[in-house]
């Protein structure tokens, strides 16, 4: 996984339309979608940990190398993740598609859906925000 440096997110590749097609019509609670997008973050965080381990580093020498700078998230999520923060995307996304995306742009993103959902329902407070 390696997203561009100066870009925010990049199209990986395309799902069987099959799948592509159920996944289209999959849509996300505010709710579900932020905690899913949160536990794809948190196993991104361990994995990237993980790998500065020493049997990380050890499987490195057997697979490709993960800098550890992006997250993949399908099309849908990475959809409802801009409308849910009313940001508008650079390029259009494909719903059938699989982005490999910048982590410090995920991040924000992110923490902007929070700040989004909570004016929106006063539920979902920024973890890292001072109580």
């Amino acid at each position: 996984m390696s997203a561009a440096l100066l870009a925010d997110y990049a199209f990986d590749f395309k799902v069987a339309q099959g799948v592509g097609a159920l996944a289209q019509r999959l849509v996300y609670s505010d709710d579900e979608l932020l905690i899913s997008l949160s536990n794809s973050l948190k196993l991104r965080e361990q994995e990237i940990a993980d790998s500065n381990s020493f049997t990380g580093r050890l499987m490195g020498l057997f697979t490709t190398k993960d800098t550890g700078d992006g997250i993949q998230v399908d099309g849908m999520r990475l959809k409802q993740l801009h409308d849910l923060t009313g940001s508008k995307p650079r390029k259009e996304i494909n719903l059938n598609g699989l982005y490999d995306v910048n982590l410090a742009y995920f991040q924000m993103l992110l923490g902007n859906a929070r700040e989004a959902a909570a004016a929106k329902t006063d539920r979902y407070p920024d973890p890292s925000a001072p109580q």
